[in-house]
C-alpha cells in the first residue's frame, strides 16, 4: 500500500479526503503524523498557486508523494468574492465568516445568489513532478 502525504494541519480536511479516496490502495497521512509542523503562507495569487506552494514546501519537506489543494467559495454577484480569500475572508473565523458573507447579500434576491465552491489539487513526487487537478 502506498503512503501519500496531505498537506494540511486541518484534520476535518484529512477526514473528508480519506472519505473521498477511500477506494484506492492507498494510505494518507498527515502533516502532524510525520511530524512536519512547518506553516506555508499562501501568498499566491489563484488556487494554483497556492496550491502548488503547498504541495512543493511539504513534498521537499517530507520526501514523500504529497497531496496539496486550495480551495474557495466564489459568489457571483459579488464577482467571485471571496474566492481564495475564503479562508481569511473578512478578517474573521467561523459563524463570524459567514454572518460577513451573507451581510454582503442583503438585499441580494435569492435567485442571484449563485454561488460555486471551487478546489484545485495538485500532487507532487519526489524528484519534483507536480500533477495538477480541478
Amino acid at each position: 500500500m502506498n503512503e501519500i502525504l496531505l498537506a494540511t494541519h486541518n484534520p476535518g480536511k484529512v477526514h473528508e479526503y480519506t472519505e473521498l479516496l477511500a477506494d484506492l490502495d492507498i494510505i494518507l497521512m498527515s502533516l502532524s503524523d510525520v511530524g512536519i509542523t512547518l506553516e506555508v503562507e499562501e501568498k499566491g495569487q489563484s488556487y494554483e498557486e497556492n496550491a502548488l506552494l503547498k504541495v512543493e514546501a511539504y513534498g521537499k519537506a517530507s520526501g514523500m508523494v504529497t497531496l496539496a489543494d486550495d480551495s474557495g467559495i466564489e459568489v457571483d454577484v459579488l464577482n467571485g468574492e471571496p474566492g481564495i480569500l475564503s479562508a481569511r475572508y473578512g478578517g474573521v473565523t467561523g459563524r463570524a465568516q459567514h454572518q460577513h458573507l451573507l451581510g454582503k447579500l442583503i438585499g441580494v434576491p435569492l435567485e442571484e445568489r449563485n454561488a460555486r465552491f471551487r478546489c484545485v489539487t495538485m500532487l507532487w513526487e519526489p524528484g519534483g513532478q507536480v500533477h495538477k487537478g480541478e
